[in-house]
């Protein structure tokens, strides 16, 4: 039981409660321009960094939904190229086929729903810079300092959506590469297999040959 928990963890099928950072932290106003400079730049190259992060999340994102497509669409081709040979396979041979073709379909679907997670733009509300910001301060350091603030908060806050979408790609590269690794092993299984199917069509020749030599000898006579 303990390593089914531990596997649906594994492909995020299982939530884990994470502590997220506190959005709202208490900010000491500076009073000297100069630090609060450099705090501002700060922030800034950290809210840089993070834009930087979520567009390499994004990207891997939807290049991995796109390979998802097609691999699925060679592996249901694949399968129904093959299907009238299932029918030659003893019954624990089926079972084992459609044990792990369940599997890889299963693991194909989940890939595909936690990477299109991410393209629900509704469930990522960011936040930005306000209006107010301008217009409620007016001399340079209150204006500095309440910058400051926002992105304090901008920062923390596009940082928790951001490991959410991250922990989306890495469940859904993590089903991706079992649902692979699993299309291998069906295919190893139908190629052993092949070698166990009675070879109907040498049977079916054979057929009209004994026919032929009756209707022949029957002929002569």
């Amino acid at each position: 039981m303990k390593m089914i928990k531990d596997y649906l963890k594994y492909i995020g099928f299982w939530k884990v409660p994470q502590e997220s950072p506190p959005t709202k932290e208490e900010f000491k106003k500076e009073k000297k321009i100069s630090i609060a400079e450099r705090k501002l730049a700060y922030l800034k190259e950290m809210e840089a960094n993070h834009i930087e992060r979520r567009n390499t999340i994004e990207t891997k994102n939807s290049q991995l939904i796109g390979q998802a497509s097609i691999v699925s669409s060679v592996f249901f081709l694949f399968i129904s190229l093959l299907i009238d040979s299932f029918s030659e396979v003893n019954l624990l041979g089926r079972i084992i086929l459609s044990v792990i073709f369940l599997v890889v379909l299963i693991h194909y679907l989940y890939a595909v729903i936690q990477a299109t997670k991410t393209l629900e733009i509704n469930r990522y509300q960011y936040p930005n810079r306000s209006t107010s910001t301008i217009s409620n301060n007016k001399k340079e350091i209150d204006f500095i300092n309440e910058e400051i603030h926002d992105l304090i908060y901008i920062v923390n806050k596009s940082s928790e959506l951001d490991n959410q979408k991250g922990d989306n790609l890495l469940f859904a590269a993590r089903c991706f590469q079992i649902a692979n690794i699993g299309f291998g092993i069906l295919t190893i299984c139908i190629i052993i297999m092949t070698f166990f199917i009675p070879n109907s069509s040498k049977q079916s020749n054979e057929k009209p040959k004994v026919d032929d030599q009756v209707c022949a000898t029957t002929t002569k006579q």
